[in-house]
């Protein structure tokens, strides 16, 4: 009986320790949202513009420009996520084919979204989340769909030291007709913690379970 309560009093020892891991290391690794008008970190492309409205972010994306974010020299980590905003602009058409955006993880495509504008209403299939859509946002005016604004959160398990993520813009014709732009970058990360801060806060729990179990006899 006593045996069977000192396991089940480590068993929950132990669980503590997992949760407590879990979540005492989520934390931001990297955030921009283009205000201060760089693009940190950044490579490939890393031109920030203002919008009319004041809106900064990196732009116009056409003719398969690729922003790129480097991260290196991450602490030991078990996933990533990252989060961030594209916007697509003015006459966008490419429901099936042509005017798309594109995600890479280390050179490594994720998924492409076909971006259309049809009367002003956002068509075709898209792997984001829609947020809004004004023909007349970030004070360009109106001009045939105006502009659509796709927030995108991808999580994936992750070890290494270092990553990248490409974001391609895919336009068959330039900013006086169309673009893409790329906002609100959030890059988080799940930590792995020290091996030795794990036993010392294990032992601590276990000693306590022991003491406990001692009492009780």
């Amino acid at each position: 009986m006593k045996l069977r309560f000192l396991k089940t009093t480590l068993l929950g020892c132990l669980l503590s320790v997992s949760c407590f891991v879990g979540m005492a290391n989520a934390g931001i690794i990297y955030s921009n949202d283009f205000e201060s008008g760089l693009a940190t970190d950044f490579s490939n492309y890393t031109n920030v513009v203002s919008a009319p409205n004041g809106e900064s972010f990196i732009g116009y994306l056409t003719h398969g420009a690729t922003p790129t974010l480097n991260l290196n020299g991450l602490a030991a980590h078990s996933s990533i996520t990252i989060d961030f905003d594209v916007y697509g602009l003015r006459s966008l058409d490419g429901t099936v084919h042509s005017d798309n955006f594109q995600f890479f993880i280390d050179g490594t495509s994720q998924f492409k979204d076909y971006y259309g504008h049809s009367n002003g209403i956002i068509v075709g299939p898209t792997t984001g989340q829609l947020v809004s859509h004004d023909q007349s946002a970030f004070g360009h005016g109106h001009f045939y769909g105006g502009a659509s604004t796709y927030h995108y959160s991808v999580t994936l398990s992750h070890v290494d030291p270092s990553i990248s993520f490409g974001f391609k813009a895919n336009t068959d014709q330039g900013w006086i007709d169309e673009a893409f732009g790329l906002d609100n970058v959030v890059v988080s990360s799940v930590s792995v913690p020290e091996p030795s801060t794990l036993a010392i806060f294990a032992l601590g729990m276990i000693g306590l379970a022991s003491r406990r179990f001692k009492k009780q006899s």
